[in-house]
Formats: structure tokens, sequence, C-alpha cells
């Protein structure tokens, strides 16, 4: 069956449409505002939530007479521990936070003991395992790397396709640059790769990629390239059918995490690390190979080279990467992995680091980042330590930052900088 190739904007509006439907079907928790209510009519009192002050400070509200307490959860909290609410006369809790740098944040209340999004905030984003999370953006001074700006835009289309791999329907959120219907040029192709919280959606709708790229490729730091976002799993894409995901369903990777490699973190890259695994290759890894890779060549003008063959993924998407490029690096010349962990690298993948001469020589690009504050940072360093010992060329950096999107869309805006720069390798039909 031939993949279904559709523009991702109706699909992202479907996937926001979801959310608010699942959040109006979920039990609210103690004390909640009801979905719908706060507007002033009979179920409370206006409510506006969130609101970005001048200050660059954050008040969130939400109505709940009858909770106990309240606290604010998520990336709004800068690293600090959860806030609790005041409670007012009316009702009404809020509190202010900041002020905030210019960014994207999550957060979500935690009501007596129960998760809930802000029920006033349309801005939600899908956590996987753990529901809803809502996000707001604090503006800075101009538009930043992350806005959109007036420059040539590209399309944000979805690629449906059958998994034999995982026996389920799957889809892949596909970038294509601004000139890729003008040209008859075969583009490199990245594959970019999300963590165990997200679904398919979220480098486009929370990490921003293709703004991110449009923006890149404007100002001529990036060579235009096809992004490839899929499902990062097993199982089926949301949404699709009963083999659709469920949140039970593991990340990509194989074995449990090695000691000291922290823990999840709700909302951001999801649980630690999945940690790398022996060959055969899982779920992710054999339907890139035999299901997507072949869908995404019939489907789009992207080289076959592995020359113009980049994959890169974040926390258990990092994981994915590794396992799928250490498996298979004839597949590739460009690496990225971002606060991923893992140990035992070399008995898991014994043909690449016997071969690591080769290895160091036809890869043109290994890259590895983690933050300073990020729980994957240890097992970053050891992925960075085995690639040291056994001579494989490679850069690794340790950037300001948690385990959470503030960390991964600036990387990406660097990482993307140093992509299929050798203009001898560009391929055109």
């Amino acid at each position: 069956m031939a993949p279904m190739v559709r523009r991702a904007g109706w699909s992202l509006m479907a996937l926001v449409l979801f959310c608010l439907t699942a959040s109006a079907q979920t039990p609210q928790p103690p004390g909640a505002q009801p979905p719908g209510g706060g507007r002033g009519g009979p179920q409370g009192p206006p409510v506006v939530s969130p609101e970005v002050n001048r200050d660059r400070t954050i008040t969130v509200r939400v109505y709940a007479p009858k909770a106990t307490e309240i606290r604010i959860t998520g990336e709004i909290l800068n690293g600090a521990q959860p806030v609790t609410m005041t409670k007012g006369e009316d009702g009404i809790w809020s509190a202010t936070l900041g002020p905030l740098p210019p960014d994207i944040y999550t957060y979500a209340f935690n009501i007596d003991g129960v998760s809930t999004p802000d029920p006033r905030n349309p801005w939600l984003k899908l956590v996987a395992g753990t529901g809803l999370t809502t996000q707001v953006e604090v503006p800075g001074d101009g538009l930043q790397y992350y806005d959109s700006k007036p420059v040539p835009h590209g399309l944000l289309q979805i690629v449906t396709y059958e998994s034999k791999a995982t026996g389920a329907t799957r889809q892949a959120y596909v970038y294509t640059p601004p000139d890729y219907n003008r040209t008859t040029t075969k583009y490199p192709v990245l594959y970019l790769l999300h963590g165990g919280g997200d679904l398919d959606p979220g480098w486009s709708m929370t990490g921003r990629a293709h703004v991110i790229m449009d923006n890149l490729i404007a100002e001529k730091k990036a060579r235009p390239m096809i992004v490839v976002m899929p499902l990062a799993r097993g199982g089926g894409s949301l949404g699709l059918g009963p083999s659709g995901m469920s949140p039970g369903i593991a990340a990509a990777g194989n074995v449990t995490p090695g000691p000291g490699r922290g823990a999840g973190a709700p909302g951001a890259g999801g649980p630690p690390p999945a940690p790398i695994g022996p060959v055969p290759m899982q779920a992710f890894a054999q339907d890139f190979v035999g299901d997507l890779l072949p869908t995404i060549e019939k489907t789009f003008r992207v080289s076959s080279r592995p020359e113009d063959r980049a994959i890169g993924g974040l926390s258990a998407g990092g994981a994915a990467t590794i396992n799928t490029s250490f498996s298979r690096p004839d597949l590739f010349r460009y690496i990225v992995i971002m606060s991923a962990g893992g140990q035992n690298l070399e008995q898991a993948y014994p043909k690449f680091f016997e071969h690591s001469a080769a290895a160091a020589k036809q890869m043109k690009l290994i890259w590895l980042a983690a933050g300073d504050g990020d729980f994957a940072l240890n097992g970053t360093r050891g992925i960075d330590e085995t690639l040291t010992k056994n001579g494989i060329k490679h850069s690794f950096k340790v950037t300001p930052g948690r385990h959470e999107w503030r960390l991964w869309r600036p990387h990406l805006y660097e990482f993307a900088q140093l992509l299929f720069q050798d203009q001898s390798t560009r391929e055109t039909r």
C-alpha cells in the first residue's frame, strides 16, 4: 500500500482538538474548575491563565473553590521546587513565577495530588505515559531563533505508512525546505527522533524544528535539507487504529538503565534515556531500516547516499539513534546524540567497535551534547569516553540546561548548521 501524504496543518489542529477532547473527558481533580467554566457564567468567575506580564513574569490561575492545595510543576519553575498557589476568596488560585528568560515552558497544576493541565490554556502538549501538560512562551525583545519570521517557509507534511516490523500503522512528520517544489535536487535528509515522553509531533509542536530550519536556511546558516520526524518507538501512531501507541509502551531501547543514570522528568524527555541494547535491533530500528527509510526514499526526493543521511535524537531517541546507527553504520555519515545514556557499548555493538578505525574514517560528524543540569549528563559522558578510547573522532559539549526542550531546541539550531556542509557530496538530478 502506498504511503499517504498530507499537510500537517490540519493534523496538528486535529491533535490539538484531540487533546482538548481528552482533557474534557478526563475526570477533574477534586475541586477543579469544570472544562468550559470560569468565563463569568454560573460555573465561576472569569479566569485568565496564563498571563505573561511585561516584566517576563507569568501569572497562572485556576478556579477550584473546593481544592485544599494546588501546586505548579514543570519547566516554568526554571529548576526550582514546585510552587504552592494562593487561594483567593472567589475560589481562584493564583501564583506569579519568574521573571523567566525568553523561551517556551511547560507547566501543569497538581490539585490535591492529581496532575492536570491548565484548563484555561489551549496550548496543550501530549506527554506519553502521563497525559497532558500545557505550554507558554515568554517573548524576548525580538523574534527568537524558534519563532516564525517573515522568510520563505517550507512545508510540514505527514506520511502515514504500514510498518511490517511493528505490525502497526505509523506516521512521520516530514519537513521539506522552501524550494523543494521548484528544483530537481535530491536533498540530504535528517532523521530526528523525539524522547520517551513525546510522540511523533513532538519535534514540530514543541521543538519547532520546521520553524528553526526555515530560519536557518533563510539565513544561509544551514543547507536546505529534508527533516523526517517519526514515531521513535514501537507500536503504532496515536489515533490511527487499535494498534496505536498506548501509554504503557516503552520507548525505543533495549535494556534497563545503568546505575547513576537518573530518573525521568515528566513532560521533558520522558523516562531515563533508554539504554543501549544488543543486536538484533529492536522495533524502531527494524521499522527504520525496513519500512520508514524505503517509504521516505520512495515518497520524497532524498539522496540515498550515506553521505547525505543523518540521524539524531534526544534522550530515548538518542538511545534509538545509537541502536540504529551503530548497528548499521553503513547507512549514515552524521550521528547526533543528545542527553542519552548507556553503557557497555563495545559489548552491545562489537562489529562497530571492532572496525573503529573504519568508523572513525567514514563518519563526517558524531556530535554529543547534554546539559550541565541534565540527569543524562553522566550517561552522555560515558559515550564520549567510549568513543575517545576507541579513537573515533567526535565532539562532546556540555551546555547550560536540564533534561527538557529548552536544552534541545538550541542543540538543533547548532548541529543543523554542521550537517552536509561538504558541497562535493551534493547529489542532483
